[in-house]
């Protein structure tokens, strides 16, 4: 179609006006139109190009090409697109107070978070408190005066009458006063009876019940 147009526009512009061929005039306003023309041709060149870049975008595998076929699939793609970006437009929106949503909830769950560990770490105490036992304070043993650690036991046994008699028999002479004498007797360097030890003392209270004993049973055999 534009190529058809040109051929015969530049006819038209060769033709002579009125028929005739008027010399200067006619020299001096030719070139005008020729460059009119080209323009024109120019710009149609131009906007096929632009058509059928178009309607490659839109569709590579058009077969019709016609200039309203291509427009109207181009209306028709803006519309779309315009709709689409209004719904991407609200989808937007919510997400964006969704997300609010969300960095609130967050910023509660870290307060309940904080909270939490600070029960914990509490509970643990007590419990560690609880299961230790508390520290004894130990007596100051410089301020105590110092004593012998190691105590003799004190035995308690129980005598029958006749070892009773034999110890009251023993005990009288070892208790009855002596003559004084100017005289000092050197100390006895064996261990007095006060110092003999339990074991000792049980062997001779027996050695002198059995004596007694006998010396009775003699008597009654004589008598």
């Amino acid at each position: 179609m534009v190529s058809e147009a040109c051929p015969s526009m530049g006819r038209v512009a060769e033709k002579p006006l009125n028929g005739s061929v008027p010399g200067k005039k006619i020299r001096g306003k030719v070139p005008k139109k020729i460059h009119k023309a080209e323009r024109e041709k120019l710009k149609r060149d131009h906007l096929n190009e632009l058509f059928f870049e178009l309607s490659h975008a839109l569709d590579p595998a058009r077969q019709n090409n016609g200039k309203a076929t291509i427009l109207c699939d181009a209306t028709r793609l803006l519309r779309d697109l315009i709709t689409q970006v209004g719904s991407l437009k609200k989808e937007n929106v919510a997400l964006l107070n969704e997300s609010h949503y969300v960095t609130i909830e967050k910023n509660e769950l870290e307060d309940d978070n904080a909270a939490l560990h600070g029960d914990i770490d509490r509970l643990q105490n007590q419990i560690q408190e609880s299961v230790d036992p508390p520290p004894i304070s130990e007596p100051n043993c410089s301020a105590l005066p110092s004593q012998n650690s190691s105590v003799a036991p004190v035995f308690v046994l129980p005598l029958s009458q006749d070892l009773q008699q034999a110890i009251a028999d023993v005990a009288g002479p070892l208790s009855s006063p002596k003559p004084s004498s100017h005289i000092s007797r050197p100390h006895a360097r064996y261990p007095t009876p006060d110092s003999w030890s339990l074991e000792f003392l049980s062997r001779n209270l027996e050695a002198s019940g059995g004596a007694y004993s006998n010396c009775w049973q003699e008597g009654v055999d004589k008598a």
